[in-house]
C-alpha cells in the first residue's frame, strides 16, 4: 500500500493481493454449502414429523367447538 498526491489530494493505492485480503481456498464456501444443506434437511424433517404427528389443527378444533355450540342452541 502506498500513498501519492494527485490533483492536490492524497490517494491510497492498494495492490490486488492486499485488496482481496483472503485466501483462495474453498473451505469457507464448502462449509457454507454443507451448513445450508443441513439446515434445509432439519427444517424439512421437523415439518414432516409435525405434519404426520397431528391429525387436526387448532383451526379444526375451533371450528368443531363453534359448530357444537351453535347446534346445542
Amino acid at each position: 500500500m502506498y500513498q501519492e498526491k494527485q490533483d492536490g489530494e492524497v490517494v491510497t493505492h492498494v495492490s490486488a493481493v492486499e485488496a482481496k485480503g483472503g485466501s483462495r481456498s474453498r473451505v469457507s464456501r464448502n462449509i457454507l454449502v454443507v451448513s445450508l444443506l443441513l439446515v434445509i434437511t432439519a427444517l424439512i424433517a421437523s415439518l414432516a414429523f409435525g405434519f404426520f404427528e397431528t391429525d387436526r389443527t387448532g383451526a379444526d378444533q375451533v371450528t368443531a367447538d363453534n359448530t357444537a355450540q351453535s347446534e346445542s342452541r
